[in-house]
């Protein structure tokens, strides 16, 4: 359904979704705009990246927009996904599952992820987001990881 349709068929929902304190913010497709999410106080739109408010993803980083956009150009994209509340703060973030952090969301250190490599591999000039830019960039490093390393001989 689009953010239209649940407007007409359910108009409470999306309003109470957004009001929700336990909700940080939804993301919904709508039939003209896009992808959009929307927070208490204000909606981001995807297609061109502007906001009208508050910014419901700014406590959320940089690529947040990114792992949004890439979330809402899938096939089986849902109807409306729903982040949970984030403690920018605290660093807490509730999950909706019994899990240590929350799979698949945004917001704490799990928005910060690492990948450990020799400083010799170069870097994608734009920001890795998903594992399939992921997947690419360790793809590219494929060779240079199977060549061995040089043999630096030991001085006396």
């Amino acid at each position: 359904m689009t953010f239209e349709q649940m407007l007409e068929t359910f108009p409470e929902l999306l309003n109470g979704l957004a009001e929700h304190k336990g909700i940080s913010f939804f993301m919904v497709q709508t039939e003209h705009d896009g992808g959009v999410v929307r927070g208490e106080n204000g909606i981001h739109y995807l297609r061109d990246d502007h906001v009208v408010g508050v910014d419901p993803l700014a406590a959320f980083g940089p690529n947040a927009a990114r792992h949004l956009s890439r979330a809402n150009d899938f096939v089986n994209a849902p109807d409306i996904l729903v982040m949970s509340m984030y403690n920018s703060e605290t660093g807490e973030v509730a999950a909706f599952e019994e899990l240590v952090g929350s799979h698949g969301g945004l917001g704490g250190t799990q928005t910060q992820p690492f990948v450990l490599y020799p400083a010799e591999f170069a870097v994608p000039d734009e920001p890795i987001v998903g594992a399939a830019a992921l997947h690419q960039t360790l793809k590219s490093w494929r060779n240079l990881a199977a060549t061995p390393a040089p043999v630096v001989e030991a001085s006396a």
